[in-house]
């Protein structure tokens, strides 16, 4: 299990959501399932989605930590 700070970032602009998480992977699938549902709670990383696609955007983490620092 990953604990930490990650980011969704539009590969073309840089342009990144940065999020945290106590289990980034479910996080990732949780925001994923979202994305694809048309459902996220971020309308312009939605609409960036449903305008560039999927393989526009790169999911990666940023830094892990403990869940006491996070």
């Amino acid at each position: 299990m990953t604990v930490g700070i990650y980011e969704i970032r539009h590969v073309e602009s840089g342009k990144r959501y940065i999020g945290s998480s106590i289990h980034v992977k479910k996080r990732f699938k949780a925001h994923k399932s979202m994305l694809r549902n048309g459902s996220h709670h971020s309308p312009h990383l939605q609409n960036a989605w449903d305008l560039y696609g999927k393989e526009a955007f790169q999911f990666s983490v940023l830094e892990e930590c403990s869940k006491d620092a996070l």
